[in-house]
This record gives structure tokens, sequence and C-alpha cells, in this order.
């Protein structure tokens, strides 16, 4: 009976050990086929079973923020005698050039309401910029260097409101001097010999139109005008107006200052000068029907001129006219006189290659020279010369939305003025360094 017990014992505990080792294979087996669990450097200490389920790729979430509008404080315009501001932290960075005998004043708008500020540096070093002048609110549209490279004047423009102002180059001695409406204050342009300012303005008169039924009827009329502006004193003289329908543009100087020049349409543009002391007005030239200002030459005894066939000059008295030599308007990318009397500046682009080539053409022997070789932006968009140092050293361009730049004519140098965000830059003079101006003749 013993025997029986013992052996059917022995047979429980070979049946309990063969179901413990069943269960341990399939439990190893289910642990093979199941994910290995992440390094416990990577996971989380703490359990979050209430997070939720982290997004597929592509639809990330995010927490809504408020709308906030933002706001403008509306400052007040300059003082009448700001003194200049030098840059906080100027950052001293020249290029290996030589010298340059000009600075160069350039203003640089924000966006609306937020204002302005003229600069001026070194175009070698734009890191030792000084600020010149600073409006709070208004924006500078257009500004002129008097030819002694002693006065300033400017346009600002703010809501319904065009402001002529004059400072002194280093922007001492500010003065408001004419206001009008929103950009009736235009083409600043500076006698010979620094004394008076002419620019275009408008004035309200009384005129008579017919209504739909034909009726006269009379009612105010904005006008287009030439005033000159003794800065001096502040007295100014109207000079001539025009029907409310044509448009009236000063172009400059004559050499002698008794004459200033400008375009009306009349219905075709026509090149006009005025006589100062008798106010009697002569007919130089016709342009045609599509205005493209002319561009009155150093010495005020020419014009460039732009016509069908390209680019043309002709002379103040309207007797000699002669073409120039221009490339294909897809090749043409800027033109305006040198500080010679006599020299043309044509920015011509290569078709071959990313170049700019800037050429001088002597209108009255012919000859073509190259000035300058000028590698393109980096977007591929070609430099548009604005203006030239009084030296012939430096030109300032403009890429299409992509800035200003200053270009060291002898080395092809690109110096970038930098940008501020959905603002403007634009560029004012080529400013003498005390001792050092002087330009061609």
């Amino acid at each position: 009976m013993k025997r029986i017990l013992k052996l059917f014992g022995t047979l429980l505990g070979l049946l309990a050990l063969a179901a413990l080792v069943v269960i341990l294979t399939t439990t190893l087996r289910d642990l093979r086929a199941s994910p290995q669990p992440a390094s416990q450097v990577f996971q989380s200490p703490i359990e979050t079973p209430t997070q939720p389920p982290y997004p597929p790729p592509g639809t990330p979430t995010r927490p809504t923020i408020p709308t906030i509008p933002p706001t403008v404080t509306q400052a007040p315009k300059p003082s009448p005698s700001p003194s200049p501001i030098p840059t906080a932290t100027p950052i001293p960075t020249p290029l290996p050039l030589p010298p340059s005998a000009f600075y160069a004043l350039w203003a640089e708008n924000y966006p609306e309401g937020q204002g302005s500020v003229l600069w001026l540096a070194d175009p070698r070093d734009i890191g030792s910029r000084r600020e010149v002048l600073r409006f709070e609110r208004d924006r500078i549209i257009e500004a002129a260097l008097s030819p002694n490279g002693r006065r300033l004047a400017l346009i600002t423009t703010y809501w319904k409101t065009s402001t002529l102002w004059i400072a002194n180059v280093d922007g001492t001695d500010l003065q408001q001097l004419d206001q009008s409406i929103p950009l009736g204050i235009r083409n600043l342009v500076w006698s010979r010999d620094s004394s008076m300012l002419a620019y275009n303005g408008v004035t309200s008169v009384e005129a008579t139109f017919p209504d739909k039924a034909g009726t006269p009827v009379t009612e105010p009329t904005l006008m287009w005008t030439i005033e000159l502006l003794d800065p001096s004193t502040g007295r100014k003289q109207h000079l001539l107006q025009v029907d409310p329908h044509e448009d009236l543009s000063i172009i400059g100087w004559s050499a002698d200052n008794r004459e200033l020049y400008y375009i009306r349409s009349m219905p075709q543009y026509k090149l006009w000068a005025i006589e100062l002391g008798t106010r009697k007005s002569r007919e130089i030239t016709v342009l045609g029907h599509e205005l493209i200002l002319p561009v009155i030459s150093p010495d005020g005894s020419k014009f460039l001129i732009h016509t069908p066939e390209g680019l043309a000059w002709i002379s103040a008295t309207g007797k000699v006219r002669q073409d120039i030599p221009t490339p294909h308007f897809r090749q043409l990318c800027g033109y305006f006189w040198s500080p010679y009397k006599d020299e043309v500046v044509l920015c011509e682009v290569s078709e071959q290659q990313p170049i700019e080539h800037i050429k001088v053409f002597n209108v009255q022997s012919g000859a073509m020279r190259v000035l300058s070789s000028v590698i393109v932006s980096y977007k591929g968009l070609p430099l548009s010369p604005l203006a030239m140092s009084p030296d012939m050293q430096w030109i300032v361009a403009s890429v299409y939305q992509d800035g200003m730049y200053w270009v060291h004519l002898p080395t092809g140098i690109k110096v970038p003025v930098p940008t501020p965000d959905q603002g403007a830059v634009f560029h004012v003079a080529w400013v003498p360094k005390p001792g050092q101006g002087g330009g061609a003749q």
C-alpha cells in the first residue's frame, strides 16, 4: 500500500513539474513576441495616465493665442533745434579700401506712423554711421543737398500733410517752412549759388466747370504751382501755376541762375524755361506723350532725355540734339550725368555673364569707356545706379526688392546698406568731408 501511495505522489510531482514547464515556456514565448521596452534614460519617471495620445506627423497641435492689434505711439514732430545723436553702439568694420573724400547721406523709413532717420557714414564703414535727424512719426520722401554742401532740404509726409524742412547738413537749425496736402510739395531744386530753393506746390483756386447737365459750376480746385523760397528769410514767391488737369514738374536751374526748367503737359509733354525776373516762359522742345523726366547736366547746359529710339541729349536752347549709343532696353539698367558736364554714365547688363558694366560716354567726342564691372546681386537682379560721388570713386545703386548698395568703382566691391523690415531706404547725397570735398566741372 505504501509503495502505491509513493508511486502516486511521484506521478503527481511529475505532472506539476510538467505544468510549470508549459507555463514558463508560454510566458517566455509571449515576452519574445512583445516590443522591447525603451531605455529608462528616455522614459519619464512620472506616470501620466491622462496624457492625450501624440498626434500623427503632419497634424501638429498649437494652443490658441489671442490676436493683439499693434499700437503705435504718436510722437510729436522733431523740435526746431535737434542735436545729432550718434549710434548707441557703433561697430567699426572698415573695408580695406582707400579713404573716401565723401560721406554717404541716406534716409531710412519705417512703417507708416513710425518715423524715419537720416544717417551719415563713411561708405567704407557702415558700422560707424551716425544719426543726423530722427522723425518719430513722419516719413522722409524727398531730400536735396545744396551745391555748397551746407544745407539740406527735406520733405516729410504723414497722414494728410506734407511738410518742407530746411536744416544744416549736420541736422542742426531745423526749420519748418511750408505745409501742404499729401504729396503737395515735391521736386526740390537748389539754385546753383545755394541761396534759393525751388519746388512744386499746390494752390486752391476757384474754377468753373460744366456739370452733367452742362450748367457752369464754380468750385475750389487744386492746381500745381512753382514756388521759389529764400531759406534765410522764409519768404516765398509764387512763379507759375497750370490748369487743374495738367502736370507740372521742375527739372533744374540754368547755368546763370536766371531761369528754371520745367515740364508741363498740354496735352503732350514739353520742356519749358521760366525767367525769374520777368516770369516769362519759353518752350524748349516737345518730349512726347510719355513722361520720363529729363536729367539736367551738372552745369545746366544740356538735358539727357529718353526717346522711343533710346537716349539723346539736347542743349538748353533746344537747338542741338544728338543720339547716344544705347544698349538694348533689356540690358540698360540705368543712366545719369557724371560729375563732368560732358559725360553720361550708362549701366549695361551682360547677356552672357551675371555682370554689369558701368560705362561713360563723352557727348562731345563720342568716346565710350568702361569705368567698372560689377557682379550682380545674389538674386540675379541688376543694380540700378542712382548717383555718383563727385570724385567718381563711388556710386549708390538700388536692387529691386533687395535694398541699396554703395559700390566702390575701382574694385567693384559692393557695400550693402541695412534695410529695416517693411521699411525703405533711399540715397540723399554725397557730402564732402571737411577740407576734402570738391566736385568735377
